[in-house]
């Protein structure tokens, strides 16, 4: 495994295996990844046999070697493009052809006092409502597969006493039509700074989302700013709080339509010992929807690449049934979980989920639906866990004439090397 690694690793950065001594400090790791689910009535009608099922799969792999003292390299690797039951993928010699490399960058140290990430890479934090490049995490939308790709660019970060500062300049996408060479690419740039005060965890964040590639002439600039909050209860032992607010600014230059989106989401919590460790967590979410396409305000919330996803169903991508068309978001979620204190290895957890919008568009309720998911999790080690799960998704039924739920049921395995 760790030469095959190592071949990805060079073939990545120098295209041929002449310059083995970039293996210097070689270090690896990854995750095999498989869901097998099945779905049914997705069109909520029981009468109609739609049953269907699937298994996913994705292998990642991360390498990272020293070039000299004070640069390394970083590369990744995933593959993610097959399903059980489809064809053998041949020749077998062919197989590196089929990686994707995800990664490719270069780590300098302390460079103008700064530690600076030059390449493609990921960025940010999976469940992000604002900005995540990268692999898409549970729950795993279907297929399991590179939702929000890594970004090329620049990314640097700093330490000053209390304080720890980011940046990022880079393009999501470059032109590849011949003439337009600018004008439809996509650009981002930000900047976010963290640190603590009075035991409160604080974040802020500002960034630009400039996308050429809408119709021409009209370029979109998209200012998110936004803060993030976190602070553990002293008073009551276990008890954690969370929350975080983004607004958008900008406009497009043609017509000047502004953006004037916002969202916030809200957590907590709470974990006590009984017969073993149980826990229970609440959520609430909120984005604006917009209603009125003629005026010069775009009032629906616009993320940068966001990653919210809550549900096993919602979240994957797997509710699609539904009838009308709606904007924004409000999503309600409650949950719980044990861990049994003589059957440590495995925990169970339930969740609920309320899901609505802001605006109902054409929609008779702006009520979407509710979803239970409960969730069993078999931790064998640090390296291995298997889950099984069950999820039901119950949509309103004023919006759609047929009502019976959707079900899933699944079990995903996870390794890690």
């Amino acid at each position: 495994m760790k030469k095959v690694i190592g071949i990805l690793a060079l073939l990545a950065f120098t295209g041929n295996f002449a310059s083995a001594e970039l293996l210097k400090n070689f270090k690896a790791n990854g995750q095999v990844e498989v869901n097998a689910y099945n779905t049914n009535n997705a069109d909520f009608n029981k009468k109609v046999n739609d049953k269907s099922g699937k298994t996913d799969t994705r292998v990642m792999i991360n390498a990272g070697f020293d070039l000299n003292d004070d640069v390394s390299a970083v590369v990744s690797a995933v593959k993610c493009d097959r399903q059980y039951g489809t064809a053998s993928q041949t020749p077998a010699g062919a197989t590196i052809d089929i990686f994707t490399f995800e990664q490719a960058y270069l780590n300098l140290k302390g460079v103008i006092g700064l530690d600076h990430k030059l390449g493609r890479q990921y960025y940010g934090e999976a469940g992000d409502m604002v900005v995540y490049y990268g692999p898409a995490m549970w729950p795993y939308p279907s297929k399991i597969a590179l939702l929000n790709p890594a970004i090329d660019g620049w990314t640097s970060t700093y330490k000053y006493g209390n304080w720890d500062f980011g940046a990022i300049i880079a393009k999501q996408k470059q032109s590849a039509t011949v003439g337009q060479e600018g004008k439809q690419d996509i650009n981002l740039s930000g900047f976010n700074a963290m640190t603590k005060v009075a035991d409160v965890n604080l974040k802020g964040y500002v960034y630009q989302k400039v996308d050429n590639n809408t119709s021409a002439g009209n370029a979109d600039y998209l200012d998110v700013a936004g803060i993030k909050a976190k602070y553990a209860i002293p008073m009551v032992k276990n008890l954690n709080v969370a929350g975080e607010y983004a607004m958008n600014m900008g406009k497009m230059t043609n017509g000047g339509l502004k953006h004037k989106g916002f969202a916030y989401k809200a957590n907590a919590d709470y974990g006590m010992d009984l017969m073993g460790k149980l826990g229970f967590d609440a959520e609430y979410y909120f984005a604006t929807g917009d209603n009125n396409a003629t005026d010069k305000s775009d009032k629906a919330f616009k993320s940068i690449n966001g990653d919210y996803r809550p549900g096993i169903m919602m979240g994957g991508g797997f509710v699609t049934g539904i009838n009308g068309t709606s904007t924004g978001n409000t999503t309600l979620n409650v949950g719980a979980n044990w861990t049994y204190e003589k059957l440590e290895k495995l925990n169970i957890a339930a969740k609920y989920y309320d899901f609505s919008a802001d605006k109902k568009g054409n929609l008779v309720k702006t009520h979407i639906g509710t979803e239970t998911d409960v969730v069993a999790t078999w931790t064998h080690s640090d390296n291995v866990n298997v889950k099984g799960y069950y999820a039901m998704f119950q949509n309103e039924k004023k919006n759609k004439a047929t009502d019976d739920a959707e079900t899933m049921m699944g079990a995903a395995v996870n390794v890690k090397f």
